[in-house]
């Protein structure tokens, strides 16, 4: 199946990512920035990659009236028995962003450990936007 164009599909996505007094949502942490408290996503790329932070980030269960949302990520790194972690971290991610964030393409997940931490590095591509184009997200859990 073939990748429609942000034109066809979405042309508002294209107006607002090429002009720059419009902003598609909120970024993550909150806090004071030269554009104000409430920090906001100029591009669907920037917008993406707060989306897919909170998304990992948040437990399922955690957000009132949307039990579903959010990822297992806490969970697993912290079972007792770590013999497949890379495989359930991987599944988690592929599961939670298929469900919430269909607009984002995983393209591949690394797991690697270190002493008492685990590093989690995703390559992903933004659909709407470029989906040529691959960004990279790295999470680390300390003492695990």
């Amino acid at each position: 199946m073939a990748i429609k164009s942000i034109e066809e599909d979405h042309p508002a996505v294209r107006v607002i990512n090429e002009d720059p007094d419009s902003f598609f949502g909120l970024t993550f942490p909150l806090g004071h920035t030269n554009r104000g408290f409430f920090p906001r996503a100029a591009t669907l790329r920037e917008q993406a990659f707060s989306n897919l932070k909170n998304l990992l980030l948040t437990r399922k269960g955690e957000r009132l009236a949307q039990p579903t949302f959010g990822s297992r990520l806490h969970e697993i790194i912290f079972e007792q028995s770590d013999a497949d972690i890379g495989d359930k971290i991987e599944a988690s991610i592929r599961e939670a962003v298929e469900e919430w964030l269909d607009y984002i393409i995983i393209q591949n997940v690394f797991v690697t450990r270190e002493n008492n931490s685990v590093f989690v590095t995703l390559e992903f591509s933004v659909t709407l936007d470029d989906p040529d184009s691959i960004d990279q997200l790295t999470f680390t859990f300390s003492g695990v």
